[in-house]
């Protein structure tokens, strides 16, 4: 070990050039798996490699009265423990010349204790690699039709960075309530001055007939596609893609099945405003307007050859 900070150990210290970080969260704002199954997904895309955790037991409770919690988990085989696997909040980075920002991704669990202390060395972490900005991601269980793309609302740093968003087709959040731990986040990003984001997905929820995905793969790209081009991160999407189609043939069946759920499908769509996400232009708007000039004076006459 290279380094033990507090609660926040650090195997490795690896150099970074300027990176972004991603992190996720387990716990109720993690709707679909769209906060920790991004980070999840990209470590195993991007092959990245481990190099600090945090002291979970500093943060988690192990056992809430009438939730799951996070017991470690044993493996015995005759009277003999064999295997042990802890809660675990880790860190991996991702190293690559042809960007121009190396990757931090956080991979860990809602914490339940020390909210302030918690959220302050991540983004400490954060600032101590040079970090250009800290994105997080929530999924939040909604009567969304699957058969739509789900909206994604957005809570920014400041002005500046909402302004950014704008151009990839979120909407902003305009609430007063309870705080998802990404929320948190953010604001702590706001003290200490580092840009951030945090993206919400829908994840489908239909009580009526006993459907809450757990993992939504369709919530997951939909933030994972602006993620991927906000921080150009050439994401292969197919395995996401097969799941995505895997899941609506399921669900499809459903209805053909069940008369009352192909209404109740039929009756959400109707309702429903879809946000299709469109790729921005990667260019200025004095290069657009330049752009836009050149492409009208090329094809200003298109029965005369503008070539002579």
């Amino acid at each position: 070990m290279v380094e033990d900070k507090d609660y926040l150990k650090l195997y490795t210290k690896p150099k970074l050039r300027s990176p972004y970080v991603i992190c996720g969260f387990e716990g109720s704002f993690n709707g679909g798996d769209a906060s920790v199954g991004i980070v999840n997904y990209l470590i195993g895309q991007l092959k990245a490699i481990k190099f600090a955790d945090m002291q979970t037991s500093r943060y988690h409770i192990y056992q809430l009265p009438g939730a799951d919690g996070l017991r470690p988990i044993f493996k015995m085989e005759e009277g003999l423990i064999v295997e042990s696997e802890l809660p675990k909040d880790e860190f991996y980075y991702v190293a690559d010349n042809a960007r121009e920002h190396d990757l931090i991704l956080f991979s860990g669990h809602e914490p339940n204790l020390n909210w302030e202390e918690y959220a302050n060395s991540l983004v400490s972490l954060a600032c101590e690699f040079g970090a250009t900005r800290l994105y997080t991601s929530c999924g939040i269980y909604d009567m969304t039709p699957y058969t739509r793309e789900p909206i994604i609302s957005c809570t920014c740093t400041s002005e500046k960075i909402k302004n950014e968003m704008e151009k990839y087709n979120v909407t902003f959040s305009n609430r007063e309530g309870p705080a998802s731990f990404a929320q948190m986040m953010i604001y702590t990003c706001k003290t200490k001055n580092l840009e951030g984001a945090n993206f919400t997905a829908r994840a489908p929820y239909y009580p009526e007939f006993n459907i809450a995905l757990s993992y939504s793969p369709k919530s997951i790209k939909a933030i994972m596609i602006r993620f991927s081009q906000l921080m150009h991160l050439n994401v292969d999407f197919s395995d996401l893609n097969d799941e995505i189609k895997e899941l609506e043939k399921n669900l499809d069946f459903m209805k053909q099945q069940n008369p009352q759920f192909k209404t109740f499908i039929e009756e959400q769509e109707k309702s429903y405003t879809e946000m299709s996400y469109q790729e921005p232009l990667d260019i200025s708007p004095s290069d657009a307007i330049k752009f836009a000039e050149e492409f009208l004076k090329e094809h200003k006459d298109p029965g005369k050859d503008n070539s002579k």
